[in-house]
């Protein structure tokens, strides 16, 4: 999925001479000819600031919730105080947040990192979008589109206003049922009419989906391959490789209170140590 840019026919000619022509030389005249051609190779038409791992967040409520009222809420919440704080922390270390779209088209660099906001809530809208913009980052937020208008869930020109800033809006289907107790008819519908809103609506026509509840199975990968999507998300924790990874099922970074800010942290800079 990662596209690198095209190699000159120079840097092509002079690896041909690096593999192929030492091997008729003896050692001594072998180490030499290495040595002089290191300095000559260039590498000015070769993308080398190109990442194949990268964690995809996946984020849902930006609110404060009681732990003790409401635990389950508290679980699928990360307050606006440790979001700031991680979207700092992500600034300060040199991370670019990217879009969906970037990974479709190659544009990854290092320390990237897709930030996903499932269900198109609305507290997106008014407490993590002020923040996103106060440093400059950009988000996939995860549209279930039966549900805009509805209680806690984004407006029409919300959505638009998001989608004017820089934010990628995706699927999350139509009416976030799980795909895989759906038969064909209906999980076509759930998927090519939540992709026709989207693209009738707000002008883009996305190539990411987010399984509702993490839920699928090969119908589902191969509806979504039939309605033109290159890139599905699960709930299945773990950073993405691009390289090796099946597009339509990637792996996420869980992120909620649970987290917060040091669990965050820590689990970037496992991350990072990895790479």
């Amino acid at each position: 999925m990662i596209k690198k840019r095209n190699t000159s026919i120079g840097v092509i000619f002079s690896l041909i001479i690096v593999l192929i022509l030492p091997l008729a030389l003896s050692f001594k005249n072998r180490t030499a000819l290495l040595s002089a051609l290191n300095s000559v190779i260039s590498y000015d038409n070769v993308d080398l600031n190109v990442s194949t791992k990268i964690p995809i967040l996946m984020y849902h409520y930006v609110r404060d919730v009681d732990r003790n009222i409401d635990p389950m809420g508290w679980r699928l919440s990360i307050s606006p105080y440790y979001f700031e704080e991680q979207m700092k922390y992500l600034k300060e270390n040199g991370y670019t947040t990217i879009n969906l779209k970037d990974i479709e088209d190659g544009k990854v660099p290092k320390k990237a990192v897709v930030l996903t906001f499932d269900d198109g809530l609305e507290d997106f809208f008014t407490n993590a979008l002020p923040i996103l913009q106060k440093y400059g980052f950009t988000a996939s937020n995860a549209v279930i589109t039966d549900m805009i208008g509805n209680t806690g869930h984004m407006t029409m020109d919300q959505l638009r206003a998001c989608s004017v800033y820089g934010i990628e809006l995706i699927s999350h289907s139509k009416g976030h049922f799980s795909m895989s107790n759906l038969n064909k008819d209906r999980l076509g519908l759930e998927i090519s009419d939540a992709k026709d809103f989207l693209k009738n609506n707000f002008g883009v026509d996305p190539v990411s989906f987010v399984f509702p509840s993490g839920k699928y199975n090969k119908l589902v990968i191969k509806t979504l391959k039939e309605n033109g999507y290159k890139i599905a998300l699960t709930t299945n924790e773990g950073e993405a490789d691009l390289s090796d990874d099946d597009m339509l099922i990637l792996p996420r970074v869980r992120v909620d209170n649970r987290r917060a800010f040091l669990g965050f942290k820590k689990v970037l800079e496992e991350i990072a140590a990895r790479k």
